[in-house]
């Protein structure tokens, strides 16, 4: 069975399309690529993650251009490959959040957003998508995230050793997996921000859209009375289950550190530095309260392409740490990936939550599923 995975996160860089073979519950990645969005594009998205910028007509038709960024990825993806649409079983989308809310504020019920519309993908293919998988655990009362917890458990799991796989995105999040531990031990939550507040203040202050390689950071220094203030966060201190996203970590909220601590008579690479050693240390924070013993660390997303991260996580935590390619698994095709394991559970109507890690109170298949129905495939 070959199927196709596409992730658009927190960080807005682009959608990341994983084609992958399953055989007997294996998944093998066989290419991927990530279909990046041009600025004019990005720009919209993020105007339209903030209350205060967002408007109904724009996301309307973001809900449409994003389902047609997914199908040039997916067209990229198969571009000098032995496949065509007829050889792909199903599509699994992520989509992209635009608002996350799993928990009860004021008369604002938990609800969750995910956009990209899968019916796009679906009609110009004739392919199977499986789509919106985190609204299912958000009704069994979950957080509906994280969601990769099971795929991870699938893949990494060890009978030897305690693993940590580190996403870091826009938003950081682990998933622990305890050596020789079943389902029902694993731990999984979001950690903080990742490469959200990093990305801002690099573009605020460097214009570029982020720290190539920690370069940035790597040549500051924390400042202290802005590290001992974002020490602070209540959502880092906060016990799981718990999740999050560019919801708490604004660009009004930032713009607000700014202004606090008068960052702009600040060294711009000092600022840098301070916001990167705050994503190193609310990770380091997470495992040191939450976790059990560690013997592995796993980092994969963009934030694992940055050495100042990777080198304060070793200095920090006094354990292995690599990355997802180091592991023999590219660290940017990681969530591809891990839906294509959602998308294959929805099919083979298994549950693809872990309740320890959402907090839901039952087991549940998520997605919905966009079925094939052009037969004649007329696009």
């Amino acid at each position: 069975m070959i199927a196709i995975g596409l992730m658009s996160g927190t960080s807005l860089d682009g959608v990341d399309a994983a084609l992958v073979e399953i055989k007997d519950d294996k998944f093998e990645l066989l290419k991927f690529i990530t279909h990046v969005y041009d600025n004019s594009f990005k720009t919209k998205l993020m105007r339209n993650l903030h209350d205060s910028s967002a408007k109904l007509s724009e996301i309307c038709s973001l809900n449409f251009e994003l389902g047609y960024k997914f199908l040039d990825a997916i067209n990229k993806l198969l571009e000098n490959t032995k496949y065509s649409y007829d050889d792909i079983c199903f599509v699994a989308s992520h989509g992209q959040t635009i608002f996350h809310n799993p928990n009860q504020i004021g008369s604002n019920i938990p609800s969750t957003l995910q956009i990209g519309e899968s019916s796009v993908i679906t009609y110009h293919t004739n392919i199977q998508v499986i789509s919106d998988f985190r609204v299912m655990d958000i009704v069994a009362g979950g957080q509906g995230a994280p969601l990769v917890p099971m795929s991870e458990y699938m893949i990494y799991k060890d009978e030897a050793k305690n693993v940590v796989l580190q996403n870091i995105g826009g938003i950081g999040n682990l998933t622990y997996l305890p050596k020789g531990g079943d389902i029902d031990d694993v731990k999984a939550f979001d950690t903080g921000p990742g490469n959200a507040m990093i990305d801002y203040f690099v573009n605020r202050y460097f214009g570029l859209p982020f720290d190539d390689g920690g370069k940035i950071a790597l040549n500051g220094r924390v400042i202290p009375n802005l590290f001992e203030y974002l020490k602070q966060d209540s959502f880092i201190q906060s016990s799981p289950p718990k999740s999050t996203g560019r919801e708490l970590y604004t660009k009004e909220f930032m713009e607000g550190l700014v202004k606090r601590f008068a960052l702009d008579d600040e060294k711009k690479e000092d600022v840098v530095t301070t916001i990167t050693e705050f994503t190193a240390y609310s990770i380091c924070l997470n495992y040191q309260k939450f976790l059990g013993p560690i013997d592995l660390v796993i980092v994969n997303g963009g934030g694992s392409h940055n050495k100042y991260i990777i080198k304060r996580l070793k200095e920090i935590l006094n354990v292995k740490v690599i990355t997802g390619d180091e592991y023999g698994i590219p660290s940017d095709a990681k969530e591809a990936i891990a839906f294509v394991v959602l998308g294959y559970l929805t099919l083979t109507n298994r549950a693809g939550n872990v309740k320890s890690a959402t907090g839901a109170k039952k087991s549940v298949v998520l997605g919905k599923i966009t079925p094939k129905g052009n037969i004649n495939n007329e696009s």
